[in-house]
């Protein structure tokens, strides 16, 4: 078998590029067990695969496992075909979402495709990339990839060449553009709306972006980062720097009201260290419950850590507002077509609005470390 370019845990904290194994559809699906046929899967040559907050999470996560592949947002080329594969072809490009899904489970055919019940022993819904909690399948920040399920998982873009043109704009249907749209969908965004969201990364500008799509009114975008923050004014919305004076007040001096009708953390629990020691985990979500109205909605497409473990949520202000909170991994299967028409024939620049810029797939070492570190940008690894 050969070899191929690909993005790897090195050790916590660290990604770095290596050779490893090409993909094939002979999967091996565990250490001992004798490979078998995946005829419902493709491989796909990668065109653009993106890095992610997830991506960082796995890093410092006790999944992560030494030389593993990995990532989960893809845009390629299909290159094999399994036995069973009828709807794709070998030339076709295609968006890949992040959930991996079977397209037959209850859940699946309910549209939660983030909770397959099929492709994780561990638990429903797998992913690409994040260890064996998330199902053990191989990432996608590699040259070529394997994807199962390929008649339902795979979105096949309808014009190669206008794919190939709006490639950084395509590359975000996988996962940050689905998981926007989810967040404002869910907080119930519509034309008028006044929106809160935290956090001015990757995932905070794509949810607003959705929300202009919705229509929403005014779209303000908190965090203490101060590049972020002028990208986002750079791109339309209202930044608020957190590290001057009390939230509220800055809500108020942009719409005229001391709250907003729709909340969005997109921070998740890494909260704790945007500003310092000392902060509880759950800093990003409380600011958003304290500046939604009553009756409002809440979503949180950030990542908070199961186990139990005590994150300091207000749940007072929930309950005493009557709040509706939503969460979770966005099912993304079910907005790509959608979004892809925006994007594709409505000239929805979400590219540039989320700061997408393509870096050499073999520098991802130094992509990694500054997403970590900060930049405002969401790096598009291309080969």
């Amino acid at each position: 078998m050969g070899t191929q370019t690909a993005v790897v845990y090195a050790e916590p904290g660290r990604a770095e590029v290596r050779e490893v194994p090409l993909p094939s559809l002979d999967v091996r699906p565990a250490p001992g067990v004798l490979p078998r046929r995946c005829d419902h899967g493709v491989i796909i040559r990668t065109l653009a695969t993106g890095v992610c907050g997830s991506d960082q999470h796995t890093l410092h996560g006790p999944g992560a496992a030494p030389g593993m592949v990995l990532g989960h947002e893809l845009t390629g080329i299909v290159t094999e075909v399994g036995r069973d594969v009828e709807r794709v072809s070998v030339g076709d490009v295609c968006s890949v979402p992040f959930n991996v899904a079977c397209g037959r489970c209850a859940n699946c055919r309910s549209g939660l495709t983030s909770h397959c019940l099929s492709v994780n022993p561990a638990r429903p819904g797998g992913t690409y990339g994040m260890g064996e909690g998330f199902g053990g399948w191989c990432g996608l920040q590699a040259e070529f990839a394997l994807v199962p399920y390929a008649d339902f998982n795979l979105y096949v873009l309808p014009d190669a060449d206008q794919a190939g043109e709006r490639l950084l704009d395509v590359a975000l249907l996988g996962d940050v553009l689905p998981t926007g749209y989810h967040a404002a969908l869910n907080a119930r965004v519509r034309p008028g709306s006044t929106v809160y969201i935290a956090g001015a990364g990757p995932v905070g500008l794509a949810c607003a972006a959705a929300c202009r799509l919705l229509g929403a009114a005014a779209v303000l975008i908190g965090d203490f980062n101060t590049e972020r923050l002028a990208h986002a004014r750079t791109v339309g919305f209202e930044p608020v720097d957190l590290s001057r004076g009390d939230l509220a007040d800055a809500v108020a001096e942009i719409t005229g009201r001391r709250h907003v009708d729709a909340g969005i953390d997109c921070v998740g629990a890494s909260a704790s260290g945007l500003d310092g020691e000392g902060t509880p985990p759950a800093a990003a979500f409380n600011d958003v419950v304290s500046v939604v109205g009553p009756g409002g909605a809440v979503a949180v497409p950030g990542v908070y850590p199961g186990g139990g473990a005590p994150l300091g949520v207000r749940l007072g202000g929930i309950w005493s507002k009557a709040l509706t909170v939503t969460s979770g991994a966005t099912p993304a299967r079910r907005y790509q077509d959608e979004l892809a028409r925006a994007v594709l024939l409505g000239g929805f620049d979400a590219g540039k609005i989320v700061g997408a810029t393509a870096v050499p797939l073999a520098q991802a070492g130094d992509a990694y470390a500054r997403f970590a570190a900060g930049a405002g940008r969401k790096f598009i690894l291309v080969p």
